[in-house]
């Protein structure tokens, strides 16, 4: 279900414009960025920000990579091999695999950390002021305690065009971060195949070289997997032991 219509199922929308809505220029005035000037950097680089990933058993992260993938050589069973060129790409089958991917990784990560992280689905993204927002199918939040909840992270599916899902996964990722008020907030731009991850700390974005996460055949060969497709299961796991704000107390169980 698209998240571009303000007003449907008789939920009317709580925000002014819609981020659909938004050309590229008004959206680069509001970040503060030329979008297109946005380059993209080594993944090593982007994962030398994360703080306590080093302090993962690399088993528990082993674990989620064999879920993973697991999951996607089900999907492909099912669905079929999925591009954003291929003829049957259609955005539920995007999403089925959008899911296939982050459940795992979230169900292995709550099981060790005991954190209130949890996925939201069409989750409202609304600025600070109620000027710009939008409904956006994947949205991971942690709830640190009753009456407090921080954006994490969301991931944008490229449906239209890749311009029009980073323009929007920019938008989200600087509402989340104002609601949040401080630390970093994450997100992904996929096609289901290609992934690319974005960082925003409140004053400055960061994106991520593609990485892959699909090849044909891949259900008879999971050592290749392991070894070249699987990083994204690492990104994840820095994503969320980063995004929103940082309580100290859980990474303590995360690392007995």
């Amino acid at each position: 279900m698209s998240e571009d219509t303000i007003e449907r199922k008789g939920r009317k929308a709580k925000w002014a414009t819609s981020y659909s809505t938004m050309t590229i220029e008004e959206a680069e005035k509001r970040l503060g960025i030329l979008i297109n000037k946005l380059k993209a950097m080594p993944l090593d680089g982007m994962l030398a920000n994360a703080k306590h990933l080093e302090g993962w058993d690399a088993d528990v992260i082993l674990k989620a990579k064999k879920k993973v993938y697991e999951q996607i050589v089900q999907y492909l069973e099912i669905e079929g091999y999925l591009t954003e060129v291929c003829t049957g790409f259609k955005e539920g089958k995007l999403n089925d695999l959008v899911y296939s991917i982050i459940s795992p990784i979230l169900a292995v990560f709550r099981c060790k950390t005991g954190r209130g992280i949890r996925l939201e689905r069409e989750k409202e993204i609304i600025s600070t002021e109620n000027e710009t927002g939008v409904r956006k199918e994947f949205v991971v939040m942690d709830r640190v305690s009753v009456t407090e909840e921080r954006f994490v992270l969301i991931i944008e599916g490229i449906r239209s065009s890749a311009g029009e899902a980073m323009k929007q996964c920019l938008l989200s990722m600087k509402d989340m971060r104002d609601n949040n008020g401080t630390g970093v907030v994450y997100g992904f731009v996929t096609t289901g195949d290609t992934w690319q991850m974005l960082r925003n700390d409140g004053t400055s974005f960061q994106l991520s070289e593609k990485m892959h996460v699909l090849f044909y055949n891949m259900g008879e060969d999971r050592e290749t997997w392991m070894k070249d497709y699987s990083v994204l299961v690492d990104c994840m796991f820095c994503v969320l032991s980063n995004g929103g704000t940082l309580p100290k107390r859980w990474f303590l169980k995360a690392v007995v």
